[in-house]
Protein backbone atom coordinates (compact mmCIF):
# COMPACT_ATOMS: atom_id res chain seq x y z
CA UNK A 1 0.00 0.00 0.00
CA UNK A 2 2.99 2.01 0.34
CA UNK A 3 4.73 1.59 -2.67
CA UNK A 4 1.39 2.63 -4.00
CA UNK A 5 0.66 5.61 -2.37
CA UNK A 6 4.32 6.72 -2.56
CA UNK A 7 3.96 7.10 -6.59
CA UNK A 8 1.72 10.24 -5.65
CA UNK A 9 2.61 13.62 -5.80
CA UNK A 10 1.71 14.12 -1.66
CA UNK A 11 3.43 12.32 0.81
CA UNK A 12 1.79 9.55 2.70
CA UNK A 13 1.67 10.35 6.19
CA UNK A 14 -1.16 8.62 7.96
CA UNK A 15 -3.82 5.90 7.12
CA UNK A 16 -7.15 5.79 9.40
CA UNK A 17 -9.45 3.10 10.33
CA UNK A 18 -12.18 2.51 12.70
CA UNK A 19 -10.22 0.71 15.09
CA UNK A 20 -6.70 2.69 14.71
CA UNK A 21 -4.54 5.13 12.93
CA UNK A 22 -1.28 4.41 11.61
CA UNK A 23 1.42 6.94 11.54
CA UNK A 24 4.33 7.18 8.84
CA UNK A 25 8.10 9.25 8.63
CA UNK A 26 10.12 8.24 6.01
CA UNK A 27 13.30 9.81 5.79
CA UNK A 28 15.38 10.69 3.07
CA UNK A 29 17.91 7.90 3.44
CA UNK A 30 14.85 5.54 2.78
CA UNK A 31 14.24 4.59 7.01
CA UNK A 32 10.47 4.42 7.47
CA UNK A 33 9.22 4.64 10.66
CA UNK A 34 5.25 3.21 11.92
CA UNK A 35 3.61 4.07 15.03
CA UNK A 36 -0.22 3.31 15.64
CA UNK A 37 -2.07 5.33 17.43
CA UNK A 38 -6.28 5.59 18.69
CA UNK A 39 -8.35 6.60 15.16
CA UNK A 40 -8.95 10.27 16.70
CA UNK A 41 -5.33 11.20 17.30
CA UNK A 42 -3.46 14.47 15.77
CA UNK A 43 -0.49 13.39 13.45
CA UNK A 44 2.16 11.90 15.16
CA UNK A 45 5.26 12.78 12.63
CA UNK A 46 6.69 15.23 15.18
CA UNK A 47 7.34 11.71 17.69
CA UNK A 48 8.06 10.03 14.68
CA UNK A 49 11.03 12.25 13.68
CA UNK A 50 11.79 12.21 17.13
CA UNK A 51 12.51 8.61 17.07
CA UNK A 52 14.80 8.95 14.05
CA UNK A 53 16.82 12.51 14.83
CA UNK A 54 17.26 10.92 18.65
CA UNK A 55 17.58 7.38 19.72
CA UNK A 56 18.08 5.90 16.34
CA UNK A 57 20.91 8.43 14.95
CA UNK A 58 22.60 8.11 18.75
CA UNK A 59 21.75 4.44 19.26
CA UNK A 60 21.65 2.54 16.32
CA UNK A 61 23.20 4.38 13.34
CA UNK A 62 26.34 5.64 15.34
CA UNK A 63 26.81 2.38 17.09
CA UNK A 64 29.37 0.28 15.00
CA UNK A 65 28.32 -2.93 17.03
CA UNK A 66 24.52 -3.10 15.94
CA UNK A 67 23.85 -5.20 12.89
CA UNK A 68 21.32 -2.55 10.68
CA UNK A 69 20.64 -5.04 8.32
CA UNK A 70 19.01 -8.22 10.53
CA UNK A 71 15.26 -8.06 9.45
CA UNK A 72 15.16 -11.41 11.62
CA UNK A 73 15.74 -10.08 14.62
CA UNK A 74 15.04 -6.20 14.20
CA UNK A 75 16.97 -3.77 16.33
CA UNK A 76 18.89 -5.39 19.37
CA UNK A 77 20.04 -2.36 21.26
CA UNK A 78 18.67 -1.91 25.08
CA UNK A 79 19.22 2.01 24.80
CA UNK A 80 17.70 1.95 22.05
CA UNK A 81 14.77 0.33 23.54
CA UNK A 82 14.51 1.69 26.64
CA UNK A 83 15.21 5.30 24.97
CA UNK A 84 11.75 4.56 22.92
CA UNK A 85 9.66 3.44 25.75
CA UNK A 86 10.68 6.62 28.10
CA UNK A 87 9.96 8.48 24.73
CA UNK A 88 6.30 7.05 23.96
CA UNK A 89 5.29 6.78 27.91
CA UNK A 90 6.37 10.43 27.90
CA UNK A 91 3.34 11.04 25.34
CA UNK A 92 0.49 12.86 26.46
CA UNK A 93 -1.77 10.96 23.74
CA UNK A 94 -0.89 7.49 25.33
CA UNK A 95 -1.80 7.91 29.19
Amino acid sequence: MIKKLSGRDEQFVNYRTSAYKLHLYETPSGYKFVMLSDPNTDSLRFVLRQVYVGPFLGYVVRNPLVKMDSREYGIDNEYFRTSIDRLVRGLSVFH
